[in-house]
Order: structure tokens, then C-alpha cells, then sequence
């Protein structure tokens, strides 16, 4: 194993995926060992946004709830996926169009994920295969077509052409028609990256007036879908305000507790001097700037509201440089530690509801619902400080790229 080169071990990343993932195809029972429910027809998200063209070709209101779909869930999505039903897709395709999407996804994952020795490889394995991206592979959720949309914007950033560069705002601007969160993905746009100073300026006053006609054209969406979507809660769900409700904060309470929670952190970080002017190796820039990005999307879900598991699909952007920077000894120690903190709370984050609902299943086995549902909730309220503390790790890293990024725009030297 030791002896495998770097385009073998990312051979390897690939067949074991192909397994991990056919595994589930063949067995789909297992899905119950990982948290994920599996109501019997695969790719229901998918299924969901079918249902929704297809009612709006039988001109039907699809904000309604609709008959066509296995829930009868209306569309909780922008109304730029409703185009689709010009194409003729209905529900029959959804098993084609499932899983174009979830390998347009794996793709994108299985580029990015280039282990260098084999430990390497375990970790990206432990992150590709956790429950929160089996559920998203399960019910092909339309976060897999951001993660794709996503996935070329580092590269077009760094890219030697003009035009190329440029287009990072397009990609940005079409993932938040699609879905409005990845609106804060416009943060990884403050790096200078390739370019001159000008064209970063130019770069973001593009982003800028980009995402605010995409806002203008999908306003009214926003209210309509703010009131249909269903809330998340629970086991393989995180939010901000779980902590708060847990600690009996609620309301506008619980909204003040996590911005002053969240202000401190990133006052403190402004002004900590342990991370200076310290910044990524050029080599690993491309590393650092995709970690930016899974963070301020993860991050930014995080603090405006609770999200199912699926969405940890964008850990799989994060995980390269919390394998590499805690062993870079060309970085400061302080930000060895972090990077290696937040490596650690990471897997917790991605493992610990399934491993509880294992345990607990077997714990209270033939006991009532009202019994299993007490002990998953005191755990899914134990775990709020430790999902807390990653963010907070992520939230350090994604204020020392906007100080950097905002004084690199405005001409400034970076501190010592």
C-alpha cells in the first residue's frame, strides 16, 4: 500500500466509491444502519422537482401541495427549476435524471479528492462515505447540482485567461438562482487570486450587482418558499438555533445568542494576532480557496437556519486541507491546531447522529417511540456544543480570508 503512487490511490478513491455507494444499490437496506431513511423509490428530491414540472404542464399550481409527488410536497425550490418541463421530463425519468445528477456530483468529487499516501486516502473515504452524503445520494437532492455548479469556480479563479477568471461570478450567480444559500459563496471571490488588484475589484462589483439581480428575479420566490419549506429537526439535521432552543433561548433570544456568539468570534479573530499575516502555501492555494468555499457555504446554512443532513455534502471541499495543514510545519502552530480541531470535530459532526441512532436502537430496542424519541433528542441536545465549536473553527479561518481578501482589495499590507 505504501508503495502505491499518487494516481493509484485516486484510482483506488474511485473503485472504493463505485463499492460504497453499488453497495447501497444492491442492499438498500443498509441505509437504516446510517440514519437514512429509504422510503422505497430511490431519488424522492429528484422525484419531487418532476412532480413539480409536471403539474406546471398540466397548469396546475405547483406552490400547492401536489398529488403527482410520493409526499405531496409543493415546490420549495426557485422557479428557475421549473423550466425543466419544457425538456418533456416528468416523473417517469426520475431514476435517469437522478442519477445524472448524483454522478455529476460523484465526478466533481472524485476530481477534487487526490489522496498523496494512503492515510490520506482513508480520511477522504471516511468524509465521501459519511450518512449526510448517503442521504443526498439516496434522495439525489438538488444540493448535488450545486456542489457540481460549484466545483469550477477555484479552478476558473486561478485560471491564466481573463474571460475564465470572470466566469467564477457566473457560476456563483447560477448556483444561488438554484437554491439562494450559495449566495455566500461570492466570499471566496475577495482572494485576488490570478489577475491584477483591478480585476479582483472589477470581480466583485460583478458579483455584487450579479447576485442582486438574481435577489430582484427571485424575491418573491424566496417569501413564498420561506413559509413551504418544511424545517429541519433532530438527528442528521444542525442549525445555529439548536443550541439556544436547548438551553431555552427562544425567539429573538435565540437569534441574539448567536450573533453575539458569532460577532465575538469574528471581532476576536480580527484582531488575534496568533494568525497574522499568515497565509497558504501557493502550492496548496487552490486547497485553501475550495476549503473557503465549503466553509462559508456550510457556515452560512449553519447561522440562518436549520438544514437537513445532505447539506454536508460541501464537508467533501473542506477535507484536503484539514488532512494537510496540521502536518504543513511551515504553518504556525496555532493554525496546525485549529486545522487539526476542526479535522477531528468534523468527523464527529458527520458520523455522531448515525452512530447515536445505531446505539440507540439497539439500547431500546421493543421499547415505545416515546422512549427512543427521548434519549435521540437528549443526545441530538448534548452534541449542539461540539457542532457549535467547528463552526466556530470555520468561522476563524473564513475571517482570516475576508481580513486578508478586504486588505488585499483595498491596497493595504497585510499585518505581521
Amino acid at each position: 500500500m505504501r508503495s502505491l503512487s499518487g494516481r493509484q490511490l485516486q484510482w483506488l478513491l474511485v473503485v472504493i466509491a463505485a463499492a460504497w455507494f453499488g453497495s447501497f444499490v444492491v442492499f438498500p437496506e443498509f441505509f437504516q444502519f446510517f440514519a437514512v431513511e429509504h422510503y422505497g423509490p430511490w431519488f424522492v428530491d429528484s422525484g419531487a422537482i418532476l412532480a413539480s414540472n409536471e403539474a406546471v404542464a398540466r397548469g396546475w399550481d405547483p406552490l400547492r401541495a401536489n398529488p403527482l409527488d410520493l409526499f405531496n410536497r409543493p415546490h420549495v425550490y426557485s422557479h428557475w427549476w421549473l423550466g425543466l418541463h419544457h425538456f418533456g421530463l416528468t416523473r417517469d425519468d426520475t431514476i435517469g435524471f437522478g442519477l445524472v445528477i448524483f454522478a455529476g456530483f460523484l465526478a466533481a468529487a472524485l476530481i477534487w479528492l487526490r489522496p498523496r499516501e494512503p492515510r490520506e486516502l482513508g480520511w477522504y473515504c471516511a468524509v465521501l462515505g459519511s450518512p449526510g452524503v448517503l442521504l443526498a445520494f439516496n434522495r439525489a437532492n438538488n444540493d448535488l447540482v450545486v456542489f457540481t455548479v460549484l466545483a469550477p469556480v477555484v479552478p476558473c479563479l486561478l485560471d491564466h485567461r481573463r474571460l475564465v477568471r470572470m466566469f467564477a461570478v457566473v457560476l456563483v450567480a447560477v448556483a444561488a438562482g438554484l437554491k439562494f444559500y450559495p449566495a455566500v459563496a461570492g466570499l471566496v471571490l475577495l482572494a485576488v487570486g490570478g489577475g491584477t488588484l483591478r480585476e479582483s475589484r472589477e470581480r466583485i462589483v460583478l458579483a455584487v450587482l450579479g447576485l442582486a439581480l438574481v435577489g430582484c428575479n427571485l424575491g418573491q420566490d424566496f417569501e413564498l418558499i420561506r413559509q413551504l419549506a418544511p424545517q429541519a429537526f433532530g438527528l442528521t439535521s444542525f442549525g445555529a438555533r439548536n443550541l439556544p432552543t436547548s438551553l431555552g433561548f427562544a425567539d429573538i433570544y435565540g437569534t441574539g445568542f448567536i450573533v453575539i456568539f458569532f460577532s465575538v468570534v469574528i471581532v476576536t479573530v480580527w484582531r488575534w494576532q496568533a494568525l497574522g499575516s499568515w497565509s497558504i502555501a501557493p502550492e496548496n492555494q487552490a486547497v485553501w480557496l475550495t476549503f473557503v468555499l465549503g466553509a462559508a457555504m456550510l457556515t452560512g446554512c449553519f447561522v440562518a437556519g436549520t438544514n437537513f443532513g445532505y447539506r454536508w455534502v460541501f464537508a467533501i471541499w473542506l477535507a484536503p486541507l484539514l488532512w494537510r495543514l496540521p502536518r504543513d510545519r511551515g504553518a504556525p502552530p496555532a493554525v496546525r491546531r485549529l486545522a487539526g480541531v476542526a479535522a477531528g470535530l468534523l468527523v464527529f459532526s458527520l458520523w455522531a447522529d448515525a452512530g447515536a441512532s445505531l446505539v440507540i436502537g439497539r439500547l431500546f430496542r421493543g421499547a415505545g417511540p416515546d422512549v427512543v424519541l427521548l434519549a435521540a433528542d437528549r443526545f441530538f441536545y448534548a452534541e449542539q456544543p461540539l457542532i457549535w465549536a467547528f463552526f466556530g473553527c470555520l468561522t476563524v479561518f473564513l475571517t482570516h480570508h475576508c481580513k486578508l481578501g478586504l486588505r488585499g482589495l483595498f491596497g493595504l499590507k497585510n499585518e505581521s
